[in-house]
């Protein structure tokens, strides 16, 4: 079975009026989260959260292309 991936990042380049995208990539699923729309203790629990589900098999990501989530910008 392949790995799922799903992981969250802050952008401030959401539609107006959006909090979190969802975003597919090549390497998982990928949410956006708008700064100041929540603090850092919500976005590491919920990053938790996405590894418990994807990893328990919760949750599946079709198509993924098994790498791993792009580096972060700081």
């Amino acid at each position: 079975m392949e790995s799922q991936r799903c992981w969250l990042v802050w952008s401030e380049d959401l539609p107006d009026g959006e909090v979190v995208v969802p975003i597919k990539t090549a390497d998982g699923l990928a949410l956006a989260c708008r700064p100041g729309e929540m603090t850092k203790q919500m976005f590491d629990d919920l990053n938790a959260v996405a590894r418990h589900v994807i990893g328990v098999g919760i949750v599946t990501i079709n198509d993924n292309g098994g790498g791993k989530p792009p580096d972060r910008r700081e």
